[in-house]
């Protein structure tokens, strides 16, 4: 009779390792499909990375170029600064001992030529001549079309103009004040030698 015991405890233990083999086998199957998502999630982006890369490539170098640019070569552009032109909150704080401000608004055609023409003929003379253009929007606190205009300001804070005018300064302090364009352009003629 132990004969028999002895063939069912093998077969039972036969059984165990069958059902474990088995139980690896799933396993390892499962395994398997789980790799072999994760393999393609990787062969996933890396395909999207060399698209990315490849676009990049073309738009650097078909579209903007910048990939082909030389690097030795640069381009520089000197800015130009007009020294005559002031604003109009500056005009009490020039260092010259004497000096004109033909305030005029350049938004209108004719002011800005009356401006040009007698400022390209005053040029060279020893008192300096500055412009002020109350057509920005900087200057606008100090231009008001339809206002009372102050004919002796002391600073900036006292300043109102209506229209194009010519003010002459002596040491920051306003000697004459010239609103008639006859005259302002009498002012800026240059005398005869």
């Amino acid at each position: 009779m132990m004969k028999k015991k002895d063939k069912k405890q093998e077969v039972k233990s036969e059984k165990k390792e069958v059902v474990f083999i088995t139980k690896e086998l799933k396993q390892s199957k499962i395994s398997n499909e789980e790799y072999d998502k994760v393999k393609g999630f990787v062969f996933l982006v890396i395909i999207i990375g060399i698209f990315v890369g490849i676009l990049f490539l073309v738009n650097g170098n078909l579209v903007t170029k910048d990939l082909k640019e030389d690097e030795t070569t640069t381009t520089t552009t000197e800015v130009e600064y007009d020294s005559s032109l002031l604003t109009a909150d500056s005009v009490f704080n020039v260092k010259d001992k004497s000096y004109y401000v033909l305030f005029v608004d350049e938004t209108i055609k004719e002011e800005k030529e009356f401006a040009e023409e007698f400022i390209s003929k005053y040029k060279g003379e020893k008192t300096p001549i500055y412009k002020v253009n109350l057509g920005d929007l900087i200057n606008k606190k100090y231009y008001d079309k339809n206002g009372t205009e102050n004919i002796k300001p002391t600073s900036k804070d006292d300043l109102l103009l209506t229209r194009t005018t010519l003010i002459k300064f002596k040491k920051n302090k306003v000697v004459s004040f010239i609103t008639d364009k006859n005259e302002i352009g009498k002012e800026l003629t240059p005398e005869e030698k």
